[in-house]
């Protein structure tokens, strides 16, 4: 072994140590830190009852009769929550503004089209209190798509994936929720480390309270199955998203993925799965000037002798390196959890790729990693499930201590245990997948609850007549989390 090698595994071993001390501890003693960010990095809930909480929604496909989206507000206390919605759409569209009332302890859905039909609606969500929680669905005849909206807005946001291969679309939805123009620069980062800077997106105006859809391929871009993008704004606070349509290269369906504002140093992902059928790749782009080396870590599944953990990855500058899991030796079939890391300061970005079988044909979900001060012990999801699912939720169980998960339902009862799931027992450091066929779960904002530190994935039907699933994290209550100055 290497001494570079050496350093690195210190690196991530020092860092694991650090989760399961800082899991061990009792109340009374200050956990350690993971991390100091400088920005809320992914979504997440807080219950800190500010005057007011802003949430802003990154898009959903609204332009004709084939597609819609929806606004999901939950409310999990017992009194009324007012507040006003704001649509905002492209190409000249005067936003729609609505005041709300979100009932106790249930969701409020709005249907999007019916409020503004445009190519993407995007929404600000303003609520008199802090005890709203906001996501988006996208209605979408290749699969609905489940995003959480976000409190704050970002002057960067970046991208580790992309694919226009076989004519698949990729979009780049770009929201600017402020009350003046905002001013973009675009990058794409292709093989072989290939910076491509398209003159019509730089200096790119962005109009106050308005959305702009950019076509990838429309650059250039066509046929390209690794696009790494980078989106700064010379001036304004902006949302980024990603939309992709598959239709080939062992592509298909649709995602939505809400970009990542900052490079990370740690990315978790708590759902990954070997298995029949099953390909499951990480692309990690590093938008640094410096090349860095990455460690894959495999979490969660059993010790063998004969397991080994895969070595470090070296992603040079401006680039994005593909790291495939059928590369693994010796991976057990069933969950795993992973882990990337860095000897680098805060440099890398890193998304899941995932096709499963679906029915006759596979189905593509796409998820980013989440970052290590989201580690929390509770968890919610205000898009559920509608029907009776077979491992919905992926929980991981980042600590040294074995856990007791509890699944709730908001009802008009309060935070309910879902039957059969008053005290789901988890390992330490395991995975465990976790069905939801109690029919009081149907349609109800679901709590995850445990007694450690975990990760929560949800795993949801892509929608009628649909086979497969799509994944997308859940919301960890915030409080505990570990960024500098979070805001509400």
């Amino acid at each position: 072994m290497t001494l570079r090698r050496m350093l690195i595994v210190l690196v991530v071993i020092g860092g694991l140590v650090a989760v399961v001390l800082a899991g061990r501890q009792t109340q009374a003693v200050t956990a350690p830190r993971f991390a100091t960010v400088g920005q809320v990095t992914r979504p997440y809930a807080s219950h800190r009852t500010p005057i007011s909480t802003t949430w802003y929604c990154p898009g959903v496909p609204a332009g004709d009769e084939t597609v819609d989206g929806q606004l999901v507000i939950t409310n999990p206390v017992d009194v009324a929550v007012e507040g006003r919605l704001t649509l905002l759409g492209g190409d000249g569209a005067v936003p729609v503004v609505s005041d709300i009332t979100v009932p106790p302890l249930d969701n409020l859905v709005i249907a999007v089209r019916a409020q503004l039909s445009s190519t993407y609606v995007s929404a600000v969500v303003e609520l008199d209190g802090g005890e709203g929680i906001v996501e988006q669905r996208a209605l979408h005849p290749a699969g609905d798509a489940v995003v959480p909206c976000i409190t704050q807005p970002s002057s960067s946001w970046y991208f580790a994936d992309g694919w226009t291969v076989d004519g698949s679309v990729e979009q780049l939805v770009i929201t600017n929720p402020g009350a003046a123009v905002a001013s973009i620069d675009v990058a794409f980062f292709t093989k072989n480390g290939v910076r491509r800077e398209p003159p019509a997106f730089q200096g790119d105006a962005i109009q106050p309270q308005s959305v702009k859809v950019i076509n990838v391929a429309e650059s250039g871009l066509v046929d390209e199955e690794i696009i790494g993008v980078q989106v700064i704004a010379q001036s304004g606070q902006l949302l980024v998203e990603r939309a992709q349509h598959y239709v080939g290269g062992n592509r298909l369906g649709y995602s939505l993925t809400l970009g990542a504002p900052a490079p990370s140093d740690l990315v978790w992902f708590a759902e990954g799965e070997k298995g029949e059928g099953i390909t499951e790749q990480y692309l990690m782009f590093n938008p640094t000037d410096e090349q860095v080396s990455i460690t894959p870590t495999v979490l969660g599944v059993p010790v063998a002798n004969d397991f080994v953990q895969p070595e470090p990855v070296d992603v040079p500058a401006g680039s994005v390196v593909s790291f495939d899991m059928a590369g693994i030796d010796d991976l057990p079939d069933g969950h795993h959890a992973m882990a990337f890391a860095t000897l680098a300061d805060a440099s890398i970005v890193i998304e899941r790729v995932q096709t499963r079988p679906a029915g006759d044909s596979v189905a593509t979900s796409v998820v980013m990693g989440m970052t290590s001060e989201y580690v929390v012990g509770r968890w919610y999801a205000p898009i559920g499930v509608d029907e009776a699912t077979d491992g919905a939720l992926v929980v991981f169980n980042v600590d040294n201590e074995d856990a007791t998960i509890t699944v709730k339902a908001i009802g008009t009862g309060g935070e309910v245990a879902v039957p059969g799931l008053e005290a789901v027992q988890l390992p330490a450091r395991g995975v465990t997948t976790i069905d939801l066929t109690d029919p009081s779960v149907f349609g109800r904002p679901i709590v995850v609850e445990a007694t450690q530190r975990v990760f929560v994935e949800r795993v949801l039907p892509r929608g009628e007549n649909l086979s497969g699933t799509s994944s997308s994290w859940a919301l960890p209550e915030c409080g505990p989390c570990n960024f500098s100055s979070p805001r509400s």
